[in-house]
Parts: C-alpha cells; sequence; structure tokens
C-alpha cells in the first residue's frame, strides 16, 4: 500500500460513505487521485472545478451531494466556503483537507470558525501521511454525520480500498480529551 493512498482514501470514501445516496461530486482542486477512488462507484457524476471562488461561482446551486476539497487554502476564506455551501444539496456532505490540529492550532481554529459559520456538523478526523504523521480532514454538512450515518455496507463491501473500511472511518473522528477542551464551541460534533 502506498501511504499517500491514505490521504485520498479517506477524503473520498468518507463523504461518499455518509451520504446516503451519493450521485453528483464535486472536486475542488487536484482531481487524478480523488478520480482514482471514486472509480470504485458506479453511477456517480463528476464536476471538476479550480481551487478558486471564481470557479465556484459559475457552478448552479443547490446541485453537489459531495463536495472533495483538495487544497486548504481557501479554507479561512468565508466567500470561497459560501459559494461551497451554496452549491451543495441541503443533505451534502464536504470533505476537505486541513491544518493539523496539533501543530497548526490557530489555522486550524480559523478553519473551523470559517465552516462552522455554514455547516451545523463540523468534524475533525486524522489520517497518517507518507511520513506517518497525523494529518487532519474536516467534514462539513448541515444534514449527514460521519459517523452516526455511514453506510456501512457501502464502507465495508464496495471492493478496491487499500486503507479504508468503516473501522477506520468511525476511528478515525476519535479525538484526545485536550482536543476536544482547545477546540470546544468550535467543533460541532
Amino acid at each position: 500500500m502506498q501511504l499517500e493512498t491514505i490521504k485520498y482514501e479517506m477524503l473520498t470514501h468518507i463523504p461518499i460513505c455518509t451520504h446516503a445516496q451519493p450521485q453528483k461530486i464535486l472536486i475542488v482542486g487536484e482531481e487524478s487521485k480523488v478520480d482514482n477512488q471514486l472509480a470504485l462507484y458506479r453511477g456517480l457524476e463528476i464536476v471538476t472545478v479550480q481551487n478558486s471562488a471564481e470557479a465556484l461561482a459559475k457552478l448552479d446551486e443547490k446541485s453537489f451531494d459531495v463536495a472533495i476539497i483538495t487544497d486548504k487554502s481557501n479554507l479561512t476564506d468565508r466567500l470561497f466556503i459560501g459559494l461551497i455551501h451554496k452549491v451543495m444539496t441541503p443533505k451534502g456532505v464536504v470533505s476537505t483537507v486541513a491544518s493539523n490540529m496539533f501543530a497548526q492550532e490557530n489555522a486550524f481554529e480559523n478553519e473551523l470558525k470559517t465552516l462552522g459559520e455554514w455547516f451545523k456538523i463540523v468534524m475533525p478526523c486524522r489520517y497518517e501521511d507518507s511520513e506517518l504523521k497525523m494529518q487532519n480532514l474536516l467534514i462539513a454538512s448541515n444534514s449527514y454525520h460521519p459517523t452516526a450515518d455511514i453506510n456501512l455496507q457501502r464502507a465495508d463491501l464496495t471492493q478496491g480500498y487499500e486503507y479504508y473500511n468503516s473501522d477506520i472511518a468511525i476511528g478515525a473522528f476519535m479525538l484526545p480529551s485536550a482536543i476536544r477542551k482547545r477546540y470546544a464551541g468550535l467543533l460541532k460534533l
């Protein structure tokens, strides 16, 4: 297993396995590694745009079930996140790369604040990068909860995962008490 695969499996499969019936997927940023993961599912309509507010502004409102953001550079941009929210269906799920909750506390806090302005559920999850260092994703939604609403059949019976499964998905959301305390009021669990 290539360790870089972990990031893209978590970034892709957590939202796909959280949403009850994902059909239209938005990839914001680099798409090739996410596309490889989405190829495991049939019948998805995939749209890819650049990581910019200008690209998002051209999309139809309420048209995407899942958005996968491959770059954290715009996560504190209120306009950018507002446009992400605008293009999501009411039950849409957003998955994004985030700053490290331990090593980049202020950046991570600002990302939580910005997503929290638009989404009722904002949860961090953890994965190991290619150097086996802990990294973070953020999952946001106004409807689906990534641990309570996980589609176990999709998570465990889809063929082709190297790392991801339902146990990994649920375990990735476990947070140390110090982190819960540090980000209290910003985490929307």
